[in-house]
């Protein structure tokens, strides 16, 4: 279970996140939002990228707020894979197992059920989108994390690509059983692949019914009362 506590973040003068809230059960939640509404400003405050101003992040109920990102066994996968352009595909992977995380066992699912096999002794840059993003995934999963974050994972790809992954990556999202946080602007894309649905506006985050909702919201300009 993941538990956002109250988390407001400004850049000088912009507040960017105010009072932030967020609960995840073992499902895959879809946070909805325009463009630099915060989306991933929260992300990476839940990965330990930056420092909330306030508030808390708690993982299991284990207070992660401070600590470094290697520290918090939360997988994150950016917009854009960030790859190492001079490291094969499988070193790329199993660089998320450096600190003694996971184990041979799920990093051979992971290859097989991505489909990766072919590809594993190619570097980055001998690779299409849709591959790069397919690596990016398996690298956050292959330390067995207890959070998984996803900022628009698929925004590279195009749209018949994009059509045939999002499957692949609710399914082997949904097999590690943990708490996952998807953040897309598609509404095709947050139905396919979510169980819950929020909506980010105005730096505070709310619950919503379901993906239409949410766009139905940002179109209005009016965040539901909490």
């Amino acid at each position: 279970m993941l538990k956002v506590n109250g988390i407001y973040k400004a850049y000088g003068t912009q507040e960017v996140l105010k009072n932030a809230c967020l609960e995840i059960g073992p499902e895959i939640k879809v946070l909805i939002g325009i463009n630099g509404c915060g989306k991933s400003t929260l992300l990476k405050i839940i990965a330990g990228i930056i420092e909330p101003d306030k508030g808390s992040v708690l993982l299991k109920e284990r207070d992660i707020t401070h600590l470094p990102p290697e520290k918090r066994r939360v997988g994150y996968v950016p917009q854009h894979p960030a790859l190492f352009g001079h490291k094969s595909i499988i070193d790329n992977i199993r660089y998320g197992m450096r600190n003694g995380h996971g184990s041979e066992e799920l990093l051979e699912d992971l290859i097989n059920m991505l489909g990766l096999e072919g590809i594993l002794n190619k570097k980055p840059g001998e690779l299409s989108g849709g591959y790069k993003s397919r690596v990016s995934l398996a690298r956050a999963l292959a330390p067995q994390p207890e959070m998984i974050l996803l900022d628009e994972p698929l925004s590279d790809i195009d749209a018949a690509v994009k059509e045939k992954l999002l499957p692949e990556f609710r399914r082997v999202t949904k097999l590690m059983n943990v708490p996952v946080l998807y953040v897309t602007h598609d509404p095709a894309e947050a139905e396919q692949i979510g169980d819950s649905f929020s909506v980010m506006q105005d730096g505070q985050v709310k619950g919503i019914d379901s993906a239409q909702h949410a766009f139905k919201i940002i179109k209005e300009g009016k965040l539901i009362s909490a």
